[in-house]
């Protein structure tokens, strides 16, 4: 059941599996058009800081005091981020070259 928008066509062709594993730094291939999109690479480096923040934190929070109310809030934490994930605008991509290395189709 597609349910986000390509920025290729504009169609909404895109799943949520593919809007959460762009989230995880693969591209995504829209069935209709066949554009290429993936997430803001700037966005995921931020998002990813936040992640490791998270686990980090609240983890030697749980270790540290044996409380287990830290590590709801890191699974909740966590969750929320995976919320932000998805809602991260698609940025289009150029289409791959076919044959050989990008530098040497110049010559």
């Amino acid at each position: 059941m597609p349910m986000f928008e390509c920025p290729h066509c504009k169609q909404p062709t895109l799943t949520f599996k593919q809007k959460l594993l762009a989230g995880k730094w693969f591209d995504v291939i829209c069935p209709s058009c066949g554009g290429r999109s993936c997430t803001f690479p700037a966005l995921l480096v931020l998002l990813y800081f936040c992640y490791t923040w998270d686990v980090m934190l609240f983890g030697y929070l749980t270790v540290h005091d044996a409380s287990f109310l830290y590590l709801g809030i890191m699974i909740g934490g966590w969750l929320l981020l995976e919320c932000f994930g998805l809602s991260l605008p698609l940025a289009r991509m150029k289409p791959k070259l076919s044959g050989s290395h990008p530098d040497n189709a110049a010559n």
